[in-house]
């Protein structure tokens, strides 16, 4: 039921618990299989019910009991459009600063068959390809943090007929039954798909399969990639002719890859966007990066109007004090490079956003575009067209 291959090592690990039965049996799953001082729980509070948090203090109260390390967090989200996608994307980004805080090598989550079957079905609905359609990945990371789901080989029921035999009670939330989500809706159907056949075990077969399917396809891109493209100060860059010869399917891949990358946005841009790339040969916008044409390449570089604050897309080498501040370029910039044509890495594009050195009000270099013996820059995350 559990996988405990992905728990072995004697690291302490995360454990994200809602107080549904998924994450409180793999609570106590792991509870028995690493003992409670290698295990430290975390419940993330969405700000959304009033009632979450009572369940997030019943979870405290449970790994009171367990002598398990245990700490809530909690968000603001408001209720309204695509409320479980923010939901989501929320959860993810406070179990990862809390994970980076906490020291712990991984944080598990409690996923199992019946989430890989929802997902499958809902993808199969939206029109997704084979990666849509492939099973969750056992290992995972986000910003930098790993995650593990040691319960893919468990369904719902197993884990609920488990918590009762060991006498622990688990949280209802009502919003899993609100059939304005989508999640729930394929829940709700599961029942009459069975009785065609599809269960939910098949359904997992079939995601397994897609798997698989899409690990071939990820070494054919691995392949074209070392033929025909390459990382230039931050940018991605194609051999364009290629590209469009390209199986469809490779083309659209490598360049998700690279999009993917160069924004920082883990989620794949629509399958029609990455196509329309291959036909238009104007500067577009798409995932946070501008894609444009230069001699016989195209190259994908970040949106300088994408760049947020606190991103931290460079290297900086050089005599840096606490009166110098790092900015993006930006086009009054170019008045202090009156040469920058004769000494730029990398186009005019693609420069916008790339690093600048102030000192007070004093423009002090340009690293990408004006290139000194005192300052450099380099990618913070080089570019390898990582999967």
């Amino acid at each position: 039921m559990l996988n405990t291959a992905l728990l072995s090592g004697d690291r302490t690990l995360g454990v994200a618990v809602s107080g549904g039965s998924d994450s409180t049996a793999l609570l106590s799953l792991m509870a028995q299989a690493k003992g409670p001082d290698a295990i430290r729980a975390v419940t993330v509070d969405h700000g959304l019910r009033a009632a979450a948090k009572d369940e997030a203090g019943q979870v405290a109260q449970l790994c009171a009991s367990l002598k398990i390390s245990h700490e809530i967090l909690t968000l603001n989200l408001e209720d309204g459009a695509d409320l479980q996608a923010r939901a989501r994307a929320g959860r993810y980004s406070a179990l990862c600063d809390w994970a980076q805080r906490s020291g712990v090598a991984a944080v598990a989550l409690g996923h199992t068959k019946d989430d890989v079957a929802e997902t499958f079905l809902m993808r199969l609905a939206r029109g997704s390809g084979v990666d849509g359609l492939a099973a969750m990945p056992e290992i995972f990371e986000r910003h930098g943090v790993r995650f593990l789901r040691p319960l893919l080989d468990a369904d719902r029921f197993e884990l609920q007929t488990y918590l009762r035999a060991q006498g622990l009670s688990w949280s209802e939330d009502p919003s899993n039954k609100d059939p304005r989500f989508t999640r729930v809706q394929m829940r709700q159907a599961q029942p009459f798909l069975d009785d065609l056949g599809l269960t939910t075990q098949r359904l997992n077969q079939t995601a397994d399969w897609m798997r698989a399917a899409s690990k071939v396809l990820e070494m054919a891109a691995d392949t074209w990639i070392s033929q025909n493209a390459w990382g230039d100060h931050g940018d991605a860059v194609f051999n364009f002719k290629a590209l469009q010869v390209a199986p469809v399917e490779t083309a659209a891949r490598v360049l998700s890859r690279a999009l993917c990358n160069i924004s920082g946005n883990p989620y794949r841009p629509r399958f029609s966007a990455l196509i329309a790339l291959l036909s238009n040969n104007s500067a577009q916008t798409l995932h946070g990066c501008i894609t444009y044409h230069h001699g016989d390449t195209l190259r994908l570089t970040r949106e300088p109007s994408a760049i947020k604050e606190d991103e931290m897309r460079w290297k900086i080498t050089g005599p840096l004090t606490a009166t110098h501040v790092i900015k993006p370029l930006r086009e009054s910039d170019f008045t202090y490079m009156p040469d920058w044509r004769d000494t730029a890495l990398v186009p005019r594009r693609s420069l916008l956003g790339t690093p600048v050195i102030w000192q007070n009000e004093t423009f002090v270099a340009a690293p990408i575009a004006q290139p000194d013996p005192v300052w450099s820059a380099s990618a913070a995350n080089p570019l390898h067209f990582s999967k």
